[in-house]
């Protein structure tokens, strides 16, 4: 699996927990070479992000950028203005729906990179729902490389106590087959989930808007540790000075 890992103490026994370097107590994150290998691109990349509303970024925002526009301004940022970021989540869907409208909202883009986000709506799908979950997402999966993407699969964030029950019972195992599904297939796997459960309960309340959706703060959390992935993150630039408990 080509998976953004926590990075470790060093020395430190094997269970131990990862070290807080940020801000606030989360841990970092460990650049992905198959990830990162993609910058080196002469020609400019179509960067597509497809999921639910977590990736639409809409409404508990209000207004500030959501985890997909911020990594599109490091792009910018390290020089790679010609390539285009196209977020095409909707607010409630499952991986089923991604399957179903797939042309519309990615393919026809022929990108050259997917960003999947998708997980928390599947949960209303309970235990038994998850067998059917991996096989849909292994289908789009094989889809979107036929048509020569690179896949980058996300774990959901975390989530408060006022969370859906669906949510609150059921994310472990959604998020555990995405991980397996990164494994098996060989994939860049963002592991959000790991990252705040991580991090301090007292840091990841204030990057939550309602229930399992991120603020603007929560956002730029789940932005850092996507840019980490990709070996971008600095946190001198602008993004990356951007306020976040």
């Amino acid at each position: 699996m080509t998976a953004a890992g926590i990075v470790a103490q060093p020395g430190a026994a094997a269970g131990a927990p990862p070290v807080a370097v940020h801000p606030g107590g989360a841990p970092t994150v460990a650049a992905v070479p198959a990830a990162a290998a993609v910058l080196d691109a002469a020609e400019p990349l179509v960067w597509s992000f497809i999921g639910d509303s977590v990736t639409a970024a809409s409404w508990h925002t209000w207004g500030g950028r959501g985890h997909a526009e911020l990594f599109h301004e490091r792009l910018r940022e390290i020089g790679r203005t010609r390539d285009g970021v196209i977020d095409t989540a909707v607010s409630g869907w499952r991986v089923g729906d991604l399957a179903e409208q797939l042309d519309v909202v990615c393919l026809r883009y022929s990108p050259d990179v997917v960003v999947i986000g998708t997980g928390l709506n599947d949960t209303k799908g309970g235990a038994d729902g998850v067998a059917e979950f991996g096989r849909t997402y292994r289908d789009v999966v094989a889809r979107l490389r036929d048509a020569g993407a690179l896949v980058v699969v996300q774990t959901p964030n975390g989530s408060l106590p006022t969370s859906p029950v669906h949510v609150l019972d059921h994310v472990d195992a959604y998020a555990a087959e995405i991980r397996a599904i990164a494994e098996e297939l060989d994939l860049v796997l963002v592991d959000h989930l790991a990252v705040w459960e991580a991090t301090p309960t007292d840091t990841t309340f204030h990057w939550l808007g309602h229930g399992c959706h991120p603020n603007a703060y929560g956002h730029r959390a789940m932005a850092r540790t996507l840019i980490e992935t990709f070996g971008i993150w600095d946190p001198e630039s602008r993004t990356g000075r951007l306020t976040l408990p």
